[in-house]
């Protein structure tokens, strides 16, 4: 078998907006993507403060906690996939949640959201999404009762993490920008970010 070519992607230009009422978490979050590279990040702690940052921002992609009040994340997600005259209808939605029975998958599938992440997000399974994303793009599908992405798709993800498909792409985190966080401040905030 061939070396894989390793993925990886910039995400300098990009503008991501992360929904979340837990401070802690969203922090946690932005330091993430900071660490990926990224240089605009927008955070909302409540649905109408999102609705607001999509209007004024060109978000191009959203992280939304399952929980965002005041109706749930979920809930946010339909208003973006349901509105036709919305310009931002089609960003991809990674739905956050600590929840990962197959019934909130599945409703978070069937909103239209793209991926679901469970809480707390490691860096690594984030980068995974974002890199799927990047280089899985799916159709969207736009019938009477949904519009959003293809919903028939599964990750199965690679055995000892190596594909064995020629199209299976390596995942390199890459190396780290700025400062680090030490272990000890990332155990901290994910006390914070479970107690809170």
């Amino acid at each position: 078998m061939t070396e894989k070519q390793k993925t990886s992607i910039n995400i300098r230009g990009l503008t991501f907006l992360i929904a979340d009422s837990n401070a802690y978490f969203s922090s946690l979050c932005h330091s993430i993507l900071r660490g990926f590279g990224a240089t605009r990040v927008v955070e909302a702690r409540d649905a109408d403060d999102a609705r607001k940052a999509l209007v004024q921002h060109k978000i191009d992609l959203l992280l939304c906690d399952q929980r965002l009040p005041p109706g749930g994340g979920l809930e946010f997600t339909r208003w973006i996939r349901s509105d036709p005259t919305n310009e931002f209808r089609t960003i991809p939605i990674l739905i956050m949640t600590s929840d990962t029975r197959s019934t909130v998958v599945a409703n978070a599938r069937d909103c239209g959201a793209n991926m679901v992440l469970v809480k707390p997000v490691s860096p690594a399974s984030l980068y995974d999404r974002l890199v799927w994303i990047a280089f899985n793009p799916r159709k969207f599908i736009d019938s009477k009762d949904y519009f959003g992405p293809d919903r028939r798709f599964k990750i199965e993800g690679y055995p000892n993490g190596v594909g064995r498909r020629a199209g299976d792409k390596a995942v390199d985190l890459g190396t780290a920008t700025g400062p680090a966080l030490s272990q000890s401040d990332i155990d901290a905030l994910l006390k914070a970010t479970r107690n809170g």
